[in-house]
């Protein structure tokens, strides 16, 4: 069985309870099955894990069942299509984070204007260091001073990769997180 195929049954053995009651629950299970699909589980565990869809909603219907009404409901062949519902964390911090990283984001925005060209210029300063070798090795030819001037060309490239990626990573890093 899929996820899809449980939640649905599910939410046809919950009409007797209201919309929100049953929206509720729904979502309470579509987190189990975010958990153990990030954990690695597949959809079809899940289930088997869960167990059927009508022992699931067996415990929010016990006061119903005693007066009858969830048999003359399932009786009557309903069927129910599962809303689409909005996923709401469990965590009571989301909004506080999301505000944090949206200030991230802009922050990181603003710096970026004077990081991108920076790292820009430092990777296009090896052809600085070239004109600096020509006009130095010109005058006196040394090993040294030929090994340095590559070394330098290659740290100076190598910086401003690293600063153009880590920028770069930061921006869609707290572009997801803030939920923009």
């Amino acid at each position: 069985m899929t996820k899809t195929e449980f939640l649905q049954q599910l939410y046809n053995n919950l009409s007797p309870l209201t919309d929100s009651e049953r929206k509720e629950i729904i979502q309470d299970f579509e987190e189990h099955f975010s958990a153990g699909l990030e954990s690695g589980k597949t959809e079809e565990r899940i289930c088997s894990e869960l167990g059927s869809p009508e022992s699931c909603a067996a415990p929010y219907l016990q006061g119903i069942n005693a007066s009858g009404q969830y048999a003359r409901a399932k009786s009557a062949g309903a069927s129910y299509t599962v809303p689409a519902v909005q996923k709401v964390s469990a965590n009571p911090n989301d909004g506080r984070n999301r505000f944090l990283w949206s200030v991230m984001f802009l922050f990181l925005v603003i710096c970026a204007f004077g990081v991108y060209p920076t790292a820009f210029c430092l990777m296009l300063s090896p052809l600085a260091v070239a004109l600096l070798a020509l006009l130095v090795l010109a005058v006196s030819w040394t090993g040294a001073a030929a090994g340095f001037l590559i070394c330098l060309s290659i740290s100076l490239f190598s910086a401003g990769l690293l600063i153009f990626l880590a920028m770069t990573a930061l921006l869609k890093m707290s572009f997801k997180k803030s939920g923009f």
